[in-house]
């Protein structure tokens, strides 16, 4: 009896064991499944964000990879063309290739029917808007000249434009880009032409008297100055290449973006304005060194003067050069006291001849600024035929006598300067290329940048299948609004932006 007593408990105790394992088992499934289920959700959620972010960061990388290529090749700048090779650019075109890159990134085994593959996320894209656009030329080119200096900086450093500022800086305070010995040339011969020789006293009443003609010392050269600089300095034939400038960015009317990016980040004017010129140099062809199919032969000449021919931009370079070399070469005239010493003797002999001292002071100044003129004038033929000229001269780099410069002629600056060129004395000091930067300082910043702008869809038109390339529809940054929705029920708005550095 004991023993069968002590089974039915232990039946008993069992029973109820199991009882309560069910209804633990029961309260926990009830609170397990939504908390799986919530996880689940909460992780197709946390994927649908994380292939998002992926997507569009695939589809901007995709957009900022079709960059022109031709404005790569010839100018190292980074820029997607809207064009996409079609005759005219618009946002829409680069709409449709994000959009399709975006669509593509989301749904990629559509492009394999054969595996069934379930998609877990089930995202699609249901719009894209471009918020803003930062185009080459906006902000009057701020865009592209960021980009240049960008490339600039990246390839040489900021010590690349040390010896420039110097050059700058020596160059202003002597007041070389003020001096103007063409004026001067001009005031000087006004000075004589206006000279007036009165009748002697003992002339009688009614006695006809005709004035002397006046021995002029500079006739000379002022007719050859008449005549104008490009035949006295240019060795060979000058190009007559001519554009439209209406074609062009200077000349016509551009589409406008958001301009630039907050997050770039610019040099000081000064340094930022010299690496530009450093740019131009070295992508931009110039009268000794003449780039290869360019519309206009002298790049550089047009960027400083801004015609739409080749001679008058050389034409203008050349007397800008001049007017430099003359502020130079008055400095040295007047701290050599032998120039001086003879200037004058000349001057007191003219007005000996006309029994007038009161004219010596006219003379001696219409000498000296013919004099000095004429030596601008055979710097200027050194420097186009490739020589070097110092921009402050020392002892022993005067070349002209005051006879071989009031006599000059075309013959005479040829043949003295065969003779430097051969002396081996060129090598030192500044060459062509150097004054030209000169110029470009002096340059206001947006004319110079609209200028080069224009160089660089002349050049790019000439490349086959880019005839109607514009830089107004060349895109450096973006900025991107997208609306994605998800077949189980979500939808995400994203905004986010790209740019070259």
């Amino acid at each position: 009896m004991a023993a069968v007593r002590q089974q039915k408990i232990i039946l008993q105790v069992h029973r109820s064991y199991k009882g309560e394992l069910n209804i633990y088992f029961a309260l926990m499934i009830a609170v397990i499944i939504p908390l799986i289920l919530t996880m689940i959700e909460g992780s197709r959620i946390n994927a649908m964000k994380l292939q998002l972010e992926c997507v569009v960061d695939m589809g901007m990388d995709s957009v900022l990879a079709e960059y022109n290529r031709p404005l790569l090749e010839q100018y190292d700048l980074l820029f997607v063309d809207l064009a996409y090779e079609q005759p005219t650019g618009s946002l829409d075109h680069l709409k449709e290739h994000f959009a399709e890159y975006i669509s593509y990134n989301l749904q990629p085994q559509k492009e394999l029917p054969i595996l069934r593959i379930r998609d877990f996320l089930g995202l699609n894209m249901e719009s894209v808007d471009i918020l803003a656009a930062s185009r080459a030329t906006d902000e009057q080119g701020a865009v592209f000249r960021y980009m240049a200096v960008s490339y600039m900086l990246n390839k040489y450093g900021i010590d690349y434009v040390d010896d420039l500022q110097d050059m700058i800086a020596v160059t202003e305070r002597t007041g070389l880009y003020d001096s103007d010995i063409m004026a001067e040339n001009d005031n000087a011969q006004n000075a004589i032409n206006s000279i007036e020789i009165p009748p002697p006293e003992d002339l009688e009443e009614g006695e006809e008297w005709n004035e002397p003609e006046k021995d002029d010392p500079t006739a000379s050269l002022n007719e050859l100055r008449y005549q104008g600089i490009l035949p006295l300095v240019c060795g060979d034939e000058v190009s007559g290449a001519s554009i439209d400038p209406n074609s062009y960015v200077t000349g016509r009317s551009l589409v406008t973006g958001s301009g630039m990016e907050e997050s770039w980040v610019e040099c000081t004017p000064l340094v930022e304005g010299l690496l530009f010129n450093e740019y131009i140099m070295e992508k931009c062809g110039n009268y000794s060194q003449r780039k290869e199919g360019s519309p206009l032969c002298y790049e550089t000449e047009y960027i400083i003067a801004g015609k739409n021919n080749d001679t008058d931009n050389l034409r203008i370079t050349a007397e800008r050069i001049l007017l430099i070399r003359g502020g130079a070469n008055s400095i040295y005239f007047f701290g050599n006291q032998e120039l001086k010493a003879e200037a004058k003797a000349l001057a007191v002999s003219l007005s000996f001849i006309l029994l007038f001292p009161e004219f010596e002071l006219l003379f001696e100044g219409a000498i000296i600024a013919a004099w000095i003129y004429a030596e601008s004038v055979v710097d200027v033929r050194q420097l186009l035929l490739g020589n070097r000229v110092p921009l402050f001269k020392g002892e022993g780099e005067w070349n002209l006598s005051l006879e071989n410069a009031l006599g000059l002629t075309v013959e005479t600056i040829s043949d003295m300067v065969g003779e430097e060129s051969s002396s081996g004395e060129e090598e030192s000091g500044l060459s062509y290329e150097d004054y030209l930067r000169l110029l470009l300082y002096m340059v206001p910043m947006e004319e110079k940048t609209g200028r080069c702008m224009d160089i660089v869809e002349m050049n790019i038109r000439n490349v086959a299948g880019y005839e109607n390339f514009c830089l107004d529809q060349c895109i450096a940054a973006l900025t991107f609004q997208m609306v994605f929705s998800s077949s189980y029920g979500y939808s995400f708005l994203m905004q986010r932006s790209c740019r070259y550095t």
